[in-house]
């Protein structure tokens, strides 16, 4: 994942926002269907002016093709906004039948009337409502192909996010069952008895508050690439007092800037905690491996974040999983991170390698 530091404040921020959109509208432009249209009828017409300088050596009257041009796209537009919604999410046929019937209408006529106000000589007749209806067929079912690809992007954003709300609620009923505040304070007056009982103990017990402090906070709430490798090292600080056998390597390199990245919350917990259930992690000739890497991007500015997690797989216990795993997680990363975002995981029934670059 290619992160920056999103927090620092500027106050040209809006007008960066600002610019940053018409960039990547630019950029995108079938995120914006109408502008999408606008590049393929310009480029057609450029193509068609080309043409006819090749054929006749040259253009007789600009005045044509720049009618044709900017009418074209004014119905093409139209037929776009208003017609093909009406026909296919709405319904409405015999409106859309209607609808397209008065647009050609108008568009016929008001070529007779133009031509006729500036050029003369333009009549009303089969040959020229033949030529017209022919012309404009070919860009109708080419805006009808645009329209049908375009809808499709858009379900497909819309039941990604549906997924995304659905993982986020996952999440926040995972970590809010009980009140944090409740359960932090009676943590904390655990605390206060263990310290008079068992000093060993009362240097443990800290990795557990600070976990479920961490899992209490909410989803939507900034995190960063730091909070979230503290809470990997207290969980895995819990499971080697849960496991005395446990042969785990880990390595974790992350610079200070770790603390301005951000980091959906839970996401590489969730990833780590599935180690643990794949059952042998205590095969000292296989140990689990957990490696963390941050290092700066090769392809440009930012920073580039690697996870790396291996472990040998036991038997196949069936176990009652909360229901965010790794592909769940791949899901929320793949959303926040976009293209930034890549995976890879081999099984090979002996040994299971997850590796992660963001």
């Amino acid at each position: 994942m290619e992160t920056s530091d999103s927090n620092n404040p500027s106050d040209r921020s809006g007008t960066n926002s600002r610019y940053s959109g018409i960039t990547r509208r630019l950029g995108k432009p079938i995120e914006n269907p109408l502008y999408f249209l606008f590049l393929i009828f310009l480029a057609y017409w450029i193509v068609d002016l080309v043409a006819t300088f090749i054929l006749w050596g040259e253009i007789a009257n600009w005045f044509i093709p720049v009618y044709h041009f900017f009418s074209g796209y004014v119905l093409i537009a139209l037929y776009f906004k208003i017609v093909l919604p009406d026909f296919f999410p709405r319904k409405r046929k015999f409106l859309t039948v209607f609808s397209l019937l008065v647009l050609l209408t108008a568009l016929v006529f008001m070529k007779l009337l133009v031509f006729n106000l500036f050029l003369g000589g333009l009549t009303l007749s089969i040959s020229f409502l033949v030529n017209e209806l022919l012309r404009i067929s070919h860009f109708l079912a080419l805006t009808s192909a645009i329209w049908i690809l375009y809808d499709n992007l858009i379900l497909r954003q819309k039941n990604h996010t549906v997924e995304m709300e659905h993982e986020r609620l996952q999440i926040e009923h995972r970590s809010m069952q009980l009140s944090s505040h409740f359960i932090l304070n009676v943590l904390s007056l655990c605390m206060a008895r263990i310290i008079k009982l068992s000093p060993q103990l009362a240097m443990e017990f800290p990795h557990l508050t600070s976990l479920l402090r961490y899992s209490f906070l909410e989803f939507d709430f900034p995190n960063t690439l730091k909070a979230e490798i503290d809470a990997v090292y207290h969980y895995l600080e819990i499971q080697k007092m849960r496991f005395p056998n446990l042969v785990l390597q880990e390595h974790i390199h992350l610079p200070s800037i770790a603390e301005k990245l951000s980091m959906p919350k839970l996401c590489l917990l969730s990833l780590v905690e599935n180690v643990f259930f794949q059952e042998d992690y205590t095969d000292a000739n296989t140990p689990c491996k957990i490696d963390f890497q941050l290092t700066e991007s090769a392809s440009g500015p930012g920073w580039a974040f690697i996870l790396g997690i291996e472990n040998k797989i036991g038997d196949r216990v069936v176990k009652v999983r909360s229901g965010f795993g790794a592909l769940s997680v791949f899901r929320v990363l793949s959303y926040r991170f976009k293209d930034n975002f890549h995976y890879w995981v081999n099984s090979d029934g002996l040994t299971y390698t997850l590796k992660n670059k963001n």
